[in-house]
């Protein structure tokens, strides 16, 4: 049976999970600069999604002030997020990759000892 919890698999989707939108986030920057338009909503939606969470829980638009609070609460929404995405995945990757505890027994060790004769 695989275990619930694993100490590699947290760090994995913790790694990962700050990972994964940064990554898309710096490929999304980088294909406006070569093109010169600006990405649609919808396509900044999957790292700026805290956003207006963040206007709803401060009950304001954010402010020059709250620009280090702000990405830092950006970054700890998406690795919550994304993390738990991956943390499952990784969960149900090692579920099914694992074999069934099935009732044959191995094999007899052989005996590589020489027969005396």
């Amino acid at each position: 049976m695989a275990r619930l919890y694993s100490t590699k698999r947290l760090i994995l989707s913790i790694i990962l999970g700050f990972l994964l939108p940064l990554g898309y986030a710096f490929a999304l920057s980088t294909v406006s600069d070569i093109t010169g338009e600006v990405p649609p909503d919808f396509m900044v939606m999957p790292f700026g999604w805290p956003r207006p969470l963040w206007i709803f829980l401060a009950g304001r638009q954010p402010s020059e002030a709250d620009v280090v609070h702000g990405l830092l609460f950006m970054a700890a929404c998406n690795i919550l997020l994304y993390g738990t995405a991956v943390y499952a995945a990784s969960l149900l990757l090692e579920l099914f990759r694992r074999k069934s505890d099935g009732d044959e027994l191995p094999p007899p060790p052989v005996d590589f000892r020489p027969r005396d004769e």
